[in-house]
């Protein structure tokens, strides 16, 4: 496996907290949807009115930092490839000091996230991912956004990669081996396979996974029928009931904890009950 880059490891984490964006007026509530905004309503319409809808600060943990500071590293990569350039990984090393520096400014870092292992994986991820899987995939587009209407709703979202074959390419990071495509992935390339106009149907989902030996898993996926459907059914429903003023807490959301949720405490104060503490994951 090829060495990551050497990183500068802070002493002390820094939690800077994050600057709250204006709250959206409440009669522009789902005027305008995401596949993101889908998926955190489905899974805790709470949530997603905090965030989206009252814009409550909701800063990124130590895993979402990594993954975001991979993103950037592989942003830099294909553009650079696309302006005819052949980026060679050894010059990246200032690139990625900065990418963390930016990423990290307002994180929250976890009690129990160990930020310098945090750091060493996103530097070992990235240099995989450029080694390995970067170098074959041939860029038209790189983190490029695209809107339009599903089903009478206006729907956005950004797209990471698009290849010259039309291929949607998106790269996660993860902890553990995925078993398969998910569903909301499946949702959001059906979106996206809607939305940009050269867009094939076909996708590419790239998972670094963190493991002690790290690993590229890579899953090819074909959008269905069905799938265009279900984003025809669900925009609408759920705009409506983000109109109607709809947005239950859902406890047995696996998100549902202290530690994963930084509207915890908000929203034991709204709706009372009990949310999942860190001693309990």
């Amino acid at each position: 496996m090829s060495p990551s880059f050497p990183v500068h490891i802070q002493t002390e984490p820094r939690v800077i907290a994050a600057a709250s964006p204006d709250p959206a007026p409440l009669n522009d509530l789902g005027a305008v949807l995401s596949p993101s905004q889908v998926r955190t309503f489905r899974d805790c319409g709470a949530r997603w009115y905090f965030k989206y809808a009252l814009g409550l600060p909701d800063p990124p943990n130590g895993s979402l930092v990594r993954g975001r500071v991979v993103h950037q590293m592989a942003e830099a990569f294909f553009r650079a490839r696309l302006a005819g350039a052949t980026p060679d990984v050894d010059d990246l090393q200032a690139s990625f000091e900065e990418a963390w520096d930016t990423a990290s400014a307002g994180a929250a870092f976890g009690a129990d996230e160990d930020v310098d292992l945090l750091k060493r994986q996103a530097a070992t991820l990235t240099r995989k991912y450029l080694d390995e899987a970067a170098p074959e995939i041939v860029p038209a587009a790189v983190e490029l956004p695209i809107q339009g209407t599903i089903a009478g709703v206006r729907v956005r979202g950004c797209i990471d990669l698009l290849d010259t074959q039309g291929r949607i390419i998106d790269l996660k990071t993860a902890a553990r081996k995925p078993t398969g495509v998910s569903a909301d992935y499946a949702f959001q390339v059906a979106t996206y396979r809607q939305l940009c106009p050269g867009a094939s149907g076909k996708a590419r989902v790239d998972t670094l996974v963190a493991t002690k030996s790290p690993q590229v898993v890579t899953q090819e996926y074909t959008v269905l029928p069905a799938d265009l459907k279900m984003t025809e059914k669900l925009y609408p429903l759920v705009a409506e009931a983000m109109r109607e003023g709809i947005y239950l807490p859902n406890r047995s959301s696996n998100l549902c904890s202290y530690k994963h949720c930084t509207f915890a405490a908000t929203c034991e104060a709204e709706f009372g009950g009990r949310v999942r503490g860190n001693d309990e994951e």
